[in-house]
Parts: C-alpha cells; structure tokens; sequence
C-alpha cells in the first residue's frame, strides 16, 4: 500500500472525530428535555398508584440534585440541605387557605428557600471544611426544633390538608394530572441547572472545586462563587419543598430532621455526585428500597443502608458511572484477545 493510499484514508479521520464531538455537545445540549419526555411518556401508561410513586422519585430527585450543587459542584458535604426543603414545604402549608396558583406558590416556595439559604451564607461567610459542613447540620437543626417552639407550625403534628387546586382547568388532585405538572417543573429547573452547569459561572464553580487556591490566585471570587451555589441550591430545594407539600396534602416535621438531610447526600453519592443525572438515579433507587422492596419488613434501614455501603464502596463513582466502567471493561477485553498471538 503507498503513502498516498494511507494518507487517504486516514484523512477522514479528523472529520469523523468532529462529528462525534458535535454529537456529543448536542445530546447534551437537549438530553434534559429528551429524557423528561420519554419518562413522561412512559408514566403516563402507568396505573394510578405507580404514577403517584413516579411522581415522589421525580420530586426526590430535583432535591437530590439541588443538594448535588454543594455535594458535586462545591465538591462539600451538606447536613442541613433538609431546612431548605422544609422551608418551601411549610410556606406551601401556611399559604393553604389563600388558594392561590399551584406555580405561583411553586416560585415563591423557591424563593423562601433561597432567602433561608442566603441567611445561612451570612452566617457561614467565613467558615470552610468541616466547620461548614457542621454549621449546615446546625442550621437545619435549630429550624427542625421552631417546629416546636412556633404555634402556627403545630410540631409533630404538621400542617394536614394541603390541596395542590388546579391548573388550566387541570384538577392536581389527580395523579395523571400531578405527574404532568410536576414533569413540567422538574424539566424547567433541570434545564437551567443544565445550563447553569455549561455556562461560564459553572466552569468558574469546578474551577474553585478542583483548587480553591490557585482560582483565587486567578482573580476568582471563590467565596461569593459559594454563596450563589448554595442559594442556588436553596432555590430548587424549596421548589421541590412546594411540589411535594402539594402532592402528599401534609406538611410534617420529618421532612427538616438531620437524618432526611443525611438521605440526601446519600442520593447523591449512589447515583454519582460527578454525573448530572446521578442524583436522579439514586433518588429514584432510595425511593423504591424505602417504598417498594423493604415495606414493611423488620430492620429494613438496616438492609438499605448495607446495600448502599456496597454501592459507595464497590463504585465510587455511582450508578451513572456503571454503563462507562462497563464500556472501558468490554474495551479491554477485546483489546487483550486482539493482541493474543
């Protein structure tokens, strides 16, 4: 074969690799809107009490990915992130006899998460490390206990009979309806988490991730970078606070206490904390061993919390990160049976 063959042929090779680059920057570009819609989709065929349980993951999830902000992006641990989910819940439950739009109370509910979160960055301006990671379980206790130290919030009772009313001639009382409702949500603050992640300021927060010193030495205001990170998470956590007051009609003290906090990082770091999905994908697992396999069964804490060590531990990067180990293993697999003599 001449050189001038080789040279042809290996000439489309850049091409090719641009191609593929281009076809990855799309795919991320819409996966967002393309697996929302499939899952919608899908759920819709669904029976009722399925299509409830679909609707509790999908709300687990935006929280776990809301978490994932500080967990993934910050590359911290948060043990207080549970305030910030009961802070949109119990707005949601105080606004129950004004009946006002579902959306309406869904951004509001946002926004009194993002208030509460950028309270806790003025406490927290200057700590970092484990003294952060301690002020947020201190910060998500002290609002565990207002439950009750305040009337109005009725402690372990909660607040019952929270309606999610309808929406475009929609009744959310029913779960078809709800699932709609919530899908549309949940796909508007992944989209812009999406973009949040791709854009400048996103590149800037794994910037002061991976080495706080040297972007600091580079100009980057890594202690403001972390005050919108956490209101930004703050922001979605209460979102998903509103979407599931407004699903399951009752707010309880529960949904603040450290150890639901802790069943968020513990989303996060199954699914995989360095994969956007990933804190969907663990969400989705907790929710089914808590609901589905383990119901009703003595010690099933017991057996959920040893199923995830195994996950932690045999695979640090989470369930996302399964179908790419699997692709490297196959890899070397064929690539040692084509060098076999």
């Amino acid at each position: 074969m001449s050189i001038d063959s080789l040279e042809t042929e290996t000439a489309p090779a850049p091409a090719r690799r641009d191609r593929v680059a281009w076809l990855a920057r799309s795919g991320e570009r819409f996966d967002v809107p393309v697996v929302l819609l499939l899952a919608g989709l899908v759920v819709a065929f669904f029976p009722t009490n399925l299509q409830f349980l679909a609707t509790t993951m999908l709300i687990y999830g935006l929280l776990a990915m809301s978490a994932n902000l500080i967990v993934g992006w910050l590359g911290t641990m948060t043990f207080g992130h549970a305030a910030f989910f009961g802070a949109g819940i119990y707005f949601v439950a105080l606004m129950k006899d004004f009946h006002l739009n579902p959306l309406l109370l869904v951004v509001s509910a946002g926004l009194v998460g993002a208030l509460f979160a950028a309270f806790f960055c003025v406490v927290t301006l200057r700590l970092s490390g484990i003294a952060f990671v301690m002020m947020t379980m201190v910060f998500g206790q002290v609002l565990y206990l207002l439950l009750f130290t305040i009337k109005a919030l009725h402690g372990d009772d909660g607040i019952p009979g929270v309606l999610p009313g309808s929406l475009f001639g929609f009744n959310l009382l029913l779960p078809k309806y709800f699932w709609w409702y919530a899908l549309a949500v949940v796909g508007v603050c992944l989209f812009v988490m999406r973009l949040i992640n791709r854009s400048t300021f996103g590149y800037a927060v794994l910037a002061s991730r991976d080495d706080p010193v040297r972007a600091a030495a580079l100009g980057l205001p890594t202690r403001s970078i972390r005050t919108r990170v956490v209101v930004l998470a703050g922001f979605f956590a209460g979102v998903a606070g509103a979407l599931f007051v407004q699903q399951q009609g009752i707010a309880s003290s529960d949904t603040l206490y450290w150890l639901n906090s802790g069943n968020i990082v513990l989303m996060c770091l199954v699914g995989g904390r360095g994969h956007f999905f990933g804190p969907m994908v663990g969400a989705v697992v907790f929710v089914w061993l808590n609901t589905q396999l383990f119901q009703g069964i003595n010690y099933a804490n017991l057996f959920i919390g040893l199923i995830f060590l195994v996950i932690v531990l045999a695979w640090p990067d989470g369930l996302s990160g399964l179908p790419g180990k699997t692709r490297g293993l196959i890899r070397r697999l064929r690539a040692g049976k084509g060098g076999r003599p």
